[in-house]
């Protein structure tokens, strides 16, 4: 811990809690790790981010000392990541070596009928894709990831599943947890979910919107 606060990190700064992942063969902890080398080099993607956190708060709270507010909070980010995924039957995607190797179309003519008339924006969810959510929303509450939405897309078999807002440092851990989530729940269902920001040319791509703020609240 001495070490840990002697780099400059807070308690704001720990990243997610431990979680335990289940699996046919068993069940594993997994502790989230941030890697440093010993002279502070960041050997992750994670570490950057908690660095940048840092900065604003060193940063935000000078900002407000010249409006002469001090606080003893720190000040945090927050985030909502909404992600948006492709549900497309195993059968159409083992026909196709572009979507498994590139997990995107190379190849084709664009589709008779794409998002032209946003019949499928909030419409009703296939039956399947319904059960796949719903397990996958279990799946994420075992994993303590708070989800709150699932609804059709404006292209083709595009969905969007979005976690409750959150601190940015635990927000980007949890959506990491919902794109390997999404991949795995929906072997069980026969379909391949798709997360490539463009797998089909002429209609949406796999967007991910970033609610942001930032606060001391």
């Amino acid at each position: 811990r001495a070490t840990f606060e002697a780099r400059g990190y807070t308690a704001w700064d720990v990243t997610s809690p431990a979680y335990i992942m289940e699996n046919p063969n068993g069940t594993f902890l997994c502790i989230p790790t941030m890697f440093l080398s010993w002279t502070g080099v960041a050997l992750d993607k994670k570490t950057p981010l908690l660095r940048s956190g840092q900065a604003l708060n060193r940063e935000a709270r000078r900002v407000l000392k010249l409006f002469g507010i001090e606080t003893k909070l720190p000040v945090v980010s927050y985030a909502g990541l909404e992600q948006e995924y492709f549900c497309i039957d195993h059968n159409f995607n083992f026909a196709r070596p572009d979507l498994q190797v590139a997990g995107r179309s190379l190849f084709g003519a664009r589709p008779a009928k794409g998002q032209e008339f946003s019949d499928q924006y909030f419409g009703v969810i296939p039956q399947r894709v319904l059960s796949y959510m719903m397990e996958v929303e279990r799946e994420l509450y075992k994993l303590g990831v708070p989800v709150r939405t699932r609804h059709n897309e404006a292209a083709p078999s595009q969905y969007e599943i979005a976690p409750l807002y959150e601190a940015s440092n635990l927000a980007v851990d949890h959506n990491h947890i919902i794109m390997s989530t999404l991949r795995n729940v929906a072997k069980r269902y026969g379909l391949k979910c798709l997360l490539h920001e463009k797998p089909f040319y002429g209609v949406n791509g796999s967007g991910k919107h970033v609610n942001y703020s930032i606060g001391n609240a």
